[in-house]
């Protein structure tokens, strides 16, 4: 039932090419300031002059305010993970902006959107997905009319030239080098219509520059606005001027919350114009949106569910669901019973080298050595006491759809795949068994566990590496990292190294880096744990500035993996310390770019993309680019004491994905409870 659930959420995913950036994945949080201090009358930020716009919704009646003023029956509260350490900046383009805190859910404006069930872009302020010419060297799009900013301003193609342009010829804007390398030139030609040139033949545009997981780093900005300042990569954009259906009422000058307010005219934002058009939905939104972060004290978030204090949670521990399932039985979550969680969040958990800094991590054997060193077994018992799908290959997070796509695809390969440990012998590292390990642990602790092969490589995965200390000693020999006697040492010097994780929020990424090191540890490697807040996570993971890192630089749920795989071109790597368009841990692989290059020119819907596709999976493997561990487990809960209408699999009308910038086209769906 599980797998035909899901597969329902994702089932037409094989028709479409995928994935801008998964490195987005909505911030973490901290705790920041007191809630209760500003009100839509006193806080800072926005018109706080303007009063509640009247209700559509159906009022509970109990006459509940919110801390920050408004009706509880008209206010949906939403977390967010991380406490913005630059409140009042809402310009994306901006170095330290904090998009998950509601901008790109509710005010960003993309050219194209993702519909997570069919598995399809269609476009939000392009009207259509563009005309190629015949080597895909030149498009023309047609521009969605009827959408206005919130000043009354029509969206029109200037916008979105202008946009585009702005980031290409700003060069302290991360995307600048990439946009650099695709486009010769970017015109409106008329008030509906833009002509794009790109250097090369480029048959992805859709695909790279429109959302197909997170959301993308092209967000349509007010030319009428961007154009005046100066400088926008230092324009905060304080009370920013918006095309989606919510505008900025106030936010917490410390940066824990942001209220947005429904747009009395929000029939002429992307929502309303988008969702009448393409879902024929002209139902209107919650009148009040209230961003705010509890913290990282998951027994602060407990108890704000339990009381009803929250409606939407962006992720718990499985420990803490439970907790609130029983004390709550309006807290509910994907599935009604174990093991409640989706497993098809498109990110997967793992960990990251920075090779930029060359020897060892630049070293296929020194990963591999550090890979055979853990038992995955035990890190996923830690993690989420073995709830969530083995996502072992690098790159490819392991949901239903990629499994089908690749994993199982690539399964024989895999496990015919062999080691040299430079002794003579080779060594296969793939382990297909353990689901069957994992189920019968479960099962020991009374869980109730299915036992078909599907169901279980559904619930587990195809399989993970091998824990094999002997194999892993061998292959670190290989990249000169030997141990003389306790010590582990590395051209003549002991050998450290740090692990770093995101302090708060994200357990699972968090927990996955804490169980290595502690594994690392026992085996007598001199490494220290670092937690990082969110000021400096992104930083440092953009520059290279870590040695091994939790992160989740995974993704894709559709069949051309083009999008998420481009930053992998070593043309766009920047030396260490530099943040640029390609990804952070610097692998340099010419066969792997090679592969991206020619990608990058033949149409997605080929033959030739699946297979080139696929041996980039093998060169990705071969190299052990990073250590996967499960695919992005969430536990998302959503209380309906206040609204009904959440997605689940019992109603998979869209993916539990709140982070996500299509989060507005869930809101139509929520209805008060009255």
């Amino acid at each position: 039932m599980r797998k035909k659930l899901i597969a329902l959420l994702l089932a037409a995913v094989m028709l479409v090419s995928v994935f801008a950036a998964c490195g987005g994945e909505n911030n973490s949080s901290t705790a920041g300031g007191d809630s209760s201090a500003s009100t839509p009358e006193s806080s800072t930020g926005g018109d706080s002059s303007e009063s509640a716009p009247e209700s559509s919704q159906v009022s509970t009646g109990d006459g509940a305010m919110t801390e920050v003023g408004t009706p509880r029956s008209e206010t949906l509260i939403v977390e967010f993970q991380s406490a913005t350490d630059c409140p009042g900046q809402f310009n994306t383009y901006m170095n330290g902006t904090s998009a998950g805190i509601g901008i790109h859910q509710l005010m960003s404006a993309m050219m194209w959107e993702i519909d997570t069930v069919k598995g399809e872009q269609f476009p939000e302020v392009a009207a259509d997905m563009g005309t190629p010419n015949e080597d895909f060297t030149e498009w023309t799009i047609k521009i969605r009319e009827g959408i206005k900013w919130s000043d009354g301003e029509d969206l029109n193609a200037e916008d979105v030239a202008f946009t585009m342009n702005m980031i290409k010829d700003t060069d302290s804007i991360g995307a600048s080098s990439y946009y650099k390398q695709v486009f010769k030139s970017i015109e409106a030609v008329d008030a509906t219509t833009v002509k794009i040139v790109t250097n090369e033949p480029f048959p992805r545009l859709t695909q790279r520059f429109g959302v197909t997981i997170w959301g993308n780093d092209l967000r349509i900005v007010p030319e009428h606005i961007y154009s005046q300042q100066a400088d926008v990569y230092t324009f905060k954009d304080e009370q920013p001027v918006v095309a989606g259906p919510y505008t900025v009422h106030s936010y917490d000058p410390n940066g824990a919350w942001v209220l947005y307010q429904r747009r009395e005219d929000w029939e002429q934002s992307t929502l309303g114009v988008v969702n009448k058009e393409v879902y024929g939905n002209t139902d209107a939104p919650p009148a009040w949106v209230w961003f705010r972060t509890l913290g990282d004290d998951e027994s602060t978030k407990q108890m704000a569910m339990i009381n009803n204090e929250i409606d939407v949670l962006c992720e718990v521990t499985p420990e803490v669901l439970e907790a609130m399932m029983a004390q709550n039985d309006k807290v509910k979550a994907w599935y009604a019973d174990f093991p409640y969680a989706t497993s098809d969040d498109p990110c997967s958990k793992g960990l990251v080298f920075s090779m930029g800094k060359g020897a060892p991590y630049n070293d296929p054997n020194f990963r591999w050595g550090m890979t055979l060193m853990l038992d995955f077994d035990q890190i996923s018992m830690n993690v989420f006491e073995g709830i969530g799908r083995a996502s072992c290959f690098p790159i490819l997070t392991a949901t239903t759809a990629m499994t089908e796509l690749y994993y199982q695809p690539l399964k024989e390969w895999v496990t015919d795949f062999e080691l040299d440990l430079g002794d003579g012998t080779k060594f296969k590292p793939f382990d297909p068994e353990y689901k069957n390990r994992m189920a019968e642990t479960l099962r020991a602790q009374g869980r109730d566990i299915p036992t078909d092969e599907a169901t279980l490589e559904d619930m587990f995965g195809i399989g993970c590496w091998k824990h094999d200390e002997e194999a892993a000693t061998k292959l670190l020999a290989l990249a000169g990292v030997t141990k003389e006697g306790d010590t582990w040492m590395f051209n003549g010097e002991p050998f450290k190294f740090n692990v770093s994780y995101l302090s708060s929020g994200e357990f699972q990424a968090g927990r996955g880096g804490q169980a290595a090191y502690n594994q690392w540890k026992a085996l007598g490697f001199d490494c220290t744990l670092v937690s990082e807040s969110s000021a400096t996570w992104d930083t440092n993971g953009g520059t290279g500035e870590f040695d091994i890192g939790a992160y989740w630089p995974t993704g894709g749920i559709t069949k051309d993996i083009y999008s998420q795989i481009s930053g992998y071109d070593n043309a766009l790597i920047k030396p260490l310390g530099e943040t640029g368009s390609g990804q952070g841990m610097r692998w340099d692989n010419e066969e792997a770019s090679k592969i991206i290059q020619d990608l990058s020119k033949i149409s997605p819907d080929s033959d030739e993309a699946y297979q080139l596709a696929q041996d980039f999976m093998k060169i990705a493997i071969e190299d052990c680019v990073m250590i996967g561990f499960h695919s992005g487990v969430k536990f998302v809960p959503t209380n309906d004491t206040y609204w009904t209408g959440y997605p689940c699999a019992d109603d998979p009308y869209n993916g539990p994905w709140w982070w996500w910038s299509c989060f507005k086209y869930i809101l139509p769906h929520l209805k008060a409870v009255g």
